[in-house]
């Protein structure tokens, strides 16, 4: 099994967090988010609503780490790297969304006024969980290969998809630009904690980490996507994850007996 060995560091981001940083404040200070939201929110209504379904499941939080890991299960180095920066913007999401508190546009805007797709979600608004998600791991990539081209790249699909957010009316365009930023940092920092950690991971840490991602394949097939358009995605990549990971822990657990 190939091993992906410890990388260059990676640079801070600056200019990227300085542009979101800018972006968000101009949002949230010049009142234009709710004026925004109803207009992209209306714009995006063009498109057919099983498109954003689809859209957002790309960023769900269970099939995005899967579907990464799927991409790059023979790296070991990788996907320790993937599961530090899981376990980061698991904990920085929910701390972020209830430390803020704020509403979602559905605890705000009347019914009518904008167009909602999908369940009426009450946890809180700030940031937007799933764009979180989709540019921790856009940035995971990204920041792994170090090459500008290809971060330019990922930064713009994962926005695309991340708009998706406010196509279903469950996000306004502050929480997505929140959780861009927090997201890419998220990734830079887990590349950086990587590359500090032993670059040959032992067989006993290996099987570990196989362990868990089988685990989180598993929990993914029981539990349903909220958007039904994208639930046959979310199985689909749960269990090839399931396959990479058994398969791995297989040779891992032979190579130990050998």
């Amino acid at each position: 099994m190939s091993n992906n060995l410890k990388h260059t560091a990676p640079s801070f981001p600056l200019i990227t967090v300085i542009s979101l940083v800018l972006l968000l404040a101009t949002t949230l200070l010049s009142g234009f988010d709710k004026s925004l939201f109803l207009f992209l929110n209306e714009s995006f209504s063009a498109l057919p609503a099983s498109f954003w379904e689809f859209t957002t499941t790309l960023s769900d939080p269970w099939v995005a780490p899967l579907l990464t890991f799927v991409i790059f299960f023979r790296q070991p180095n990788f996907v320790r790297a993937l599961l530090i920066c899981s376990l980061i913007s698991l904990v920085a999401n929910y701390s972020l969304k209830h430390g803020f508190d704020f509403p979602r546009p559905n605890h705000v805007l009347a019914e009518g006024e904008f167009n909602l797709i999908g369940p009426d979600i009450q946890s809180p608004s700030f940031p937007s969980g799933h764009t979180l998600v989709i540019f921790v791991m856009m940035g995971l990539v990204s920041f792994w290969n170090n090459v500008k081209l290809t971060s330019g790249l990922l930064f713009g699909m994962a926005a695309l998809i991340a708009l998706s957010r406010i196509a279903l009316g469950v996000h306004w365009p502050s929480d997505v630009i929140f959780g861009a930023l927090v997201g890419w940092l998220t990734a830079w920092l887990a590349v950086v904690l990587n590359n500090r950690l032993e670059a040959e991971i032992n067989t006993n840490v290996k099987m570990g980490l196989y362990g868990v991602v089988l685990l989180c394949a598993i929990w993914s097939i029981i539990n349903k996507t909220p958007y039904s358009t994208g639930q046959w995605l979310n199985t689909a990549v749960a269990l090839f994850a399931v396959a990479y990971s058994l398969r791995t822990l297989t040779e891992l657990m032979h190579r130990q007996k050998g």
